[in-house]
């Protein structure tokens, strides 16, 4: 799967509704404490901008990104204390997928936080271009397993609204 078709299906045919979602959704904006940075990877339309004051949002397919770009492009001169990954290191292949989670950790500092929603492989938003889409199948074991290989711990892993994985990892 390329770039390219992703940037076309989450540009176009994609919509957020953050509102569904118990632990993944707005509840994370009590998470984060004063003065903390917030990376959001794949921050689509950037709903958390509004309600976060230390958030940069990453997107390669939305404008209202504070950087249009993917994570493997993004620099930053600044380590984040919070990274969100809410539903957007999701597709590909497990080399893919672990080549992102590198990427993310590599901006974090060394108490960081990850918070995450993954798409257990459900081809489920509702339109007809979503077959499209190569959604990885995440478990929850994955997530402890890759938690781990990364020097992270699990924190709190629930299922989420909309049979989405919701998991915080810290270390």
């Amino acid at each position: 799967m390329n770039q390219l078709t992703l940037d076309k299906y989450f540009g176009t045919h994609w919509r957020s509704n953050i509102d569904q979602y118990e632990y993944s959704g707005w509840a994370l904006c009590k998470k984060i404490r004063l003065g903390e940075s917030v990376l959001d990877v794949g921050c689509g339309s950037n709903p958390f901008k509004a309600r976060i004051a230390n958030l940069t949002g990453i997107d390669p397919a939305f404008d209202s990104a504070d950087v249009k770009c993917t994570i493997e492009e993004f620099k930053s001169n600044i380590q984040f204390n919070v990274a969100f990954c809410l539903g957007s290191i999701n597709f590909g292949s497990e080399e893919t997928i672990l080549r992102q989670i590198e990427c993310v950790t590599k901006l974090l500092t060394p108490h960081a936080r990850i918070y995450w929603r993954c798409n257990p492989g459900r081809q489920d938003h509702g339109n007809e271009h979503c077959h499209e889409i190569d959604f990885f199948l995440w478990t929850p074991e994955l997530l402890s397993q890759y938690a781990s290989q990364f020097g992270f711990r699990v924190a709190d892993l629930q299922q989420d609204s909309n049979n989405r994985i919701y998991c915080q990892w810290v270390r």
